[in-house]
This record gives structure tokens, sequence and C-alpha cells, in this order.
């Protein structure tokens, strides 16, 4: 199979040019847009604008970065930059070079009737993708990857070779759920002509308004943070969720501030739900400081307990500043990313899929886990660690349980893990619900389990994702739980 795709190559005579330039359409979840793809040797850029949405990739050599809606630049060192590695291999048909790091999966039959062999193609420092080569023309129908609860696929057809350059004239990229697939056509292609430097420079990040360190108080309400922020100069109260990818206005703050959402947006929370689309937002204050705010999602938010709430604060929120979170003060320290002084142990932390994504260990296994502050409780275990380690977290200690959240609710078994270790810190007897869910942002196959405020709150949490950096420092109430009275084995 990987011999007759590179006679394939072969025979249409296809090489790598020094540039190309490519162009195209974007449609898809209600709104279309383009995209703009520049590559010179080991140097690419590909902007998409879809409606008020832009997002920049960029690549020069081993490095890549991301700028987002939101104006905020991340350079990708975790998953997404080991999934380029791999995509790399294949694009360039190096894998079928190596047969060592590939493996025949299935015979199947793609969605739009083409026969295809399934591959598992594992790069050497890369993520493994499922690759569809097609029986006909020994071609690439079809890559896949895990992301989260869902395999996300990127499906070829209508190929075609410009000066030596093969292009796949259409791609549709899909996690399963079709109506919010999204369909590419190129429509333009230039081969070996001269692209501007300027095309790669790397564009400062969008980061918040002060100099100089201010510290704001916040609310805790059911377990959780909240803080009252100012737009269009009315207060309003939003819960700081560093789990959440997007920030969110409440259906009913957008329409108070007169803001109409475009398209639609598949949500992954408790569930998968459907948000009403997008907005153009105004700038969020929060204690005098304005933090850069593009676009956010609106939502119908759940009832939460003994507070009304507006909004959320995600991940755009977190990555424009540094953070510092005071449990025992109830106070927020913003900076200027990197500004703060150093207050703790450093965390590595990956934000390649704007999530704050650390490596813990629950029960003395290493897993990757989510940072959660938008949580309550003190850690979610999910189904994908419980099937990679048998028998190392009980089943039936505590009995079910039922986890509520946006996109509704989920079953689950309470539990007690008797270790949880966050860097140097051992946090022990931690009550913990199994996920056993197959969907929903807790049905994440990429990582473990979810580190939820119930926990956190144990630490002074400093957040500078632009650093790649979680520190944690024992609060003044610090509880490592070890004399906790819980269930045994």
């Amino acid at each position: 199979m990987l011999a007759e795709h590179l006679d394939a190559l072969k025979a249409l005579q296809v090489r790598e040019p020094q540039t190309h330039e490519t162009t195209g359409t974007l449609l898809g979840a209600g709104i279309s847009g383009a995209f703009h793809e520049w590559v010179e040797g080991d140097k690419a850029r590909r902007d998409d604008t879809f409606g008020i949405r832009t997002q920049r990739t960029l690549r020069v050599g081993d490095r890549l970065w991301q700028e987002n809606a939101n104006g905020e630049i991340r350079e990708l060192q975790g998953i997404i930059a080991r999934r380029q590695v791999t995509e790399d291999f294949i694009d360039s048909g190096e894998f079928a070079k190596h047969p060592e790091d590939v493996q025949f999966v299935d015979h199947e039959t793609l969605y739009d009737g083409r026969d295809v062999y399934v591959l598992l193609v594992s790069a050497p420092n890369g993520e493994p993708y499922r690759v569809a080569l097609d029986t006909k023309t020994w071609l690439v129908d079809q890559e896949g990857f895990v992301d989260g609860d869902s395999m996300q696929t990127a499906t070829y057809s209508d190929y075609k070779v410009v000066d030596g350059l093969l292009i796949p004239y259409t791609e549709v990229d899909s996690d399963g759920t079709h109506a919010f697939d999204i369909t590419s056509h190129v429509t333009t292609v230039t081969v070996d002509q001269p692209i501007a430097a300027s095309i790669f420079a790397l564009l400062p990040a969008s980061t918040v308004s002060n100099t100089t360190p201010v510290i704001v108080p916040y609310e805790e309400h059911g377990g959780l943070m909240f803080a009252k922020v100012t737009i269009d100069g009315k207060p309003h109260t939003f819960l700081i969720d560093s789990a959440a990818q997007a920030d969110v206005f409440d259906v009913s703050l957008a329409a108070t501030l007169g803001l109409h959402p475009e398209g639609t947006v598949e949500i992954r929370g408790t569930g998968r739900t459907t948000s009403p689309g997008v907005i153009e937002a105004p700038p969020i204050t929060l204690g005098g400081v304005t933090f850069p705010m593009h676009v956010a999602t609106v939502l119908k938010l759940p009832q939460f307990e003994q507070t009304s709430v507006d909004g959320i604060l995600g991940y755009p929120f977190f990555a424009a500043a540094e953070l510092r979170f005071d449990p025992t003060q109830q106070n927020i320290t913003i900076g200027q990313p990197g500004s703060l002084p150093i207050d703790g142990t450093k965390i590595a932390v990956d934000t390649d899929r704007e999530l704050p994504e650390i490596i813990a260990q629950v029960q003395g296994a290493p897993t990757r886990v989510i940072v959660d502050t938008g949580n309550q409780k003190e850690l979610l275990v999910f189904k994908s660690f419980i099937e990679a380690h048998p028998g190392l977290v009980s089943l039936a200690l505590l009995g079910p349980t039922l986890n509520r959240g946006i996109g509704g609710s989920v079953d689950t078994v309470g539990t007690i893990v008797y270790v949880l270790q966050l860097g140097p810190y051992r946090l022990f007897n931690r009550y913990a619900d199994v996920v056993l869910s197959t969907t929903g942002a807790f049905a994440d196959r990429n990582d473990g389990g979810n580190v939820g405020y119930g926990s956190l709150r144990n630490f002074v949490m400093t957040f500078d994702l632009a650093e790649h950096a979680l520190y944690l420092q024992k609060a003044q109430g610090f509880d490592d739980g070890h004399d906790r009275r819980v269930p045994q084995l």
C-alpha cells in the first residue's frame, strides 16, 4: 500500500516547489469566509477569516504560533505541535518510506462512498493519525486524530497538480457532527513566485491595559469564583473558568447590549449543545484594567448557586494577562504576562488547545489533566484514564452521582482518589467523580481528568499562560486532606 502511494505521486510528477500561495473559500455552521495560505521552504502562514473571527497560524522552522480571534498569540509546544509533526510526515509522503511507523487498521468506506484502506501513522515525536488511502488512486482521502471526545477528520477530494504541487481543491473538516462541518474550496494557486518577508513576521499579542500590577477582589459562591466586571460602564457578574475555551456572554446580556450573534457554534460542556453563535464583543474592564475582547460566544447559561451570572471569563481572559488568585484574601493580582514576581513552584502548561493542561499523578499514575477553576469538584476522572489503568481507581466506593453543567448533566460514579499529585504537592483523599460518558468535555480522550476548584483552592495560583506556566504556592488555609476520614477499599 505504501509503495502504491509513492508510485502514484511519482506518476503525477509531484514535486516540492520553492514557494506556493493558495486562496479559497470557507463555508459551514451558517457562516462563510475565506482562507489565504503562503509557504516558502520551512516557513508557512495561514489566515482563516470566518465571519467576524480571524485565526492565523504561523510557522518558522520548527517553531509554530497561533493567533486566535481575540488577538492572543501562543507558541504551540504541546499536542497541536506534535500533530503538526505528523501532518508534515504524511503530507510530504515520508510516512510511505517508513513502514515501521505505520500499522494497517481496516478496509472501510468513507461517508461519501469512497473505498479506502485505513492506516495508523505514528510519526517520531508526533501524535498518532489515522490515514485513509484511496484503493483506486492511492492518494490520501482522509486524515484524522483524536480531539476531545471525538475523531477530528479532514477529508480531501478533487485533487489537482499545479506546476508540480499536488493539492486537494476541496477539504471537509468534521468532528463527526456534520451540521458543524467546515468545507474549504481552493480558488487560486500560485507556484514559485516571490513572497514578501513581512508575510512571515509575528504580530504583537493583545494584552491587558495596565503597566503595573492591580489587585481586585473576587467573590465565591457555591464553590466557584466570580468577578464583578464592567461592560459599557455597567457592572456584570462573570464566572472565572480556566477550562472555558472562549469568553461567553449569556443570551440575555447580549440582547441587552444589542449584540446579534452570527452563525452557530458547537459547545462541548457536560454534554454537547449548540450556541446561537458569536458576537463582536465590547472590551471588559476589571478593577480598572481593560481586557481585550474581540469575539465572544453567546450561550444560555444555567442557573448558578447563590448568584446570577451574566457571562464567563475563559481562556482569552487568562491568556491576556498574568493572573494570581489568592483564595485566602479572595483577590486577583493582574499583571502583564511574565511581570509578576515568582510565587510558588512552576508547573509546565500545555496551552495548545486553549486549555491549561498539565501532567499530574492520580494514584501514582502520570496523566494529563485540565486545570479547571470553573468546576467546583475536587477531581473528575475520565473514562480514558479508567481504561488505561484498570483497577487503579475503585468504582464501588460512593455510588452513582450526577454532574451538572453547560450542556446538561452526566451520570458519574463517586469514589476516593487517595493521592493526587500536582507538581511537588500531594493532596490526599480527594472526593472524585468518575465520568463514564463518551461525549462532552468530560469525555476528553486527550486527558485523564479534570482538577477542580475544590482542590485548587488549597493554593495561591498564578496563571502565566503566555509563558506556558502555572505556579502553585500553599495558601494560608492549605489542607492536604491527609487526616480526612474517607471510605477505604
